[in-house]
Order: C-alpha cells, then sequence, then structure tokens
C-alpha cells in the first residue's frame, strides 16, 4: 500500500510566464487557471491542465527564491519538481522515512494562507537523494470556515 495518493503536478521553472503561457497555449491547447503568489518564497505561478494532467509554471519575484536559484544553476528553464500528493503529510513522512527516505525541507505557511482554494501543507525530498528530481509531497485540505 502506499502513502501517495497522485501524481499531483508537474512544476517547470520559466523567467517569463506570459511566454511560457502562450507557448503552452499554442501547442498543447493548455488550460489555464489564475495565477497566485507565493510571497514568502518570491514565487508567481500559474496551474493548468493539458488533457487530464496538471502542470504549473513557477517564475522568480526576486532574486533569492528558490526558482531564480534554480534558474541560475541550470542556466535555463526546466522542471523544478514533481509534487505527489498525500492525504496526511505527518503520516506521509513518516513513512517515507520509515522506508529509508529523508525528507529535505519542511514548509509551513502562515494561517490563514490559501493557494488555489484549499491550505497546502508541504516537504520536499532533497533531489540528490531521488536520482536529480525535487520531489514535492503536498496536503491540500479545504478552507475551514
Amino acid at each position: 500500500m502506499t502513502y501517495i495518493k497522485d501524481v499531483e503536478r508537474i512544476a517547470l521553472a520559466v523567467p517569463d510566464l506570459a511566454e511560457a503561457q502562450a507557448f503552452f497555449e499554442r501547442w498543447f491547447g493548455a488550460e489555464f487557471e489564475p495565477e497566485e503568489l507565493i510571497e514568502d518564497m518570491g514565487i508567481r505561478y500559474r496551474p493548468f491542465r493539458v488533457g487530464n494532467g496538471r502542470m504549473e509554471l513557477l517564475e522568480p519575484t526576486r532574486d533569492d527564491s528558490p526558482v531564480a536559484r534554480f534558474l541560475k544553476a541550470n542556466g535555463g528553464p526546466g522542471v523544478h519538481h514533481v509534487t505527489f500528493e498525500v492525504d496526511d503529510l505527518d503520516k506521509a513522512i513518516a513513512e517515507l522515512e520509515r522506508r529509508g527516505g529523508r525528507i529535505a525541507y519542511r514548509h509551513t505557511y502562515a494561517d490563514g494562507v490559501t493557494f488555489e482554494g484549499k491550505v497546502w501543507r508541504e516537504a520536499f525530498v532533497h533531489p540528490k537523494d531521488a536520482f536529480g528530481v525535487l520531489i514535492h509531497l503536498a496536503e491540500k485540505k479545504p478552507v475551514e470556515l
């Protein structure tokens, strides 16, 4: 039994959201959702659908953001991370660690911060441990009123 619910999305780091959006719309018929801002990480992003799959474009809003560092280190755009959705982040981390995995970074957003109408809890597996891919574990819950 796996603790992974789904491959939730693939995130691409790009220097220009508008240019990348135009490409995915024109070539693949991508359907974009509204842009979101992750202020504490210095990132703007635009989620989109291609067929039944989900992706997102990430653009840095400041030079010290993870996406800016990625673009600089890799010499340009590319796959930034793959998101696996989990039902319960704490249980998923415990299971990952039980299997010998390690979490490199856990990110907590301030109270009231939502993305795409959901409250996100996140953890990351370092690319050095995952064949060069940053793995993002995400728990997404509806906003409680």
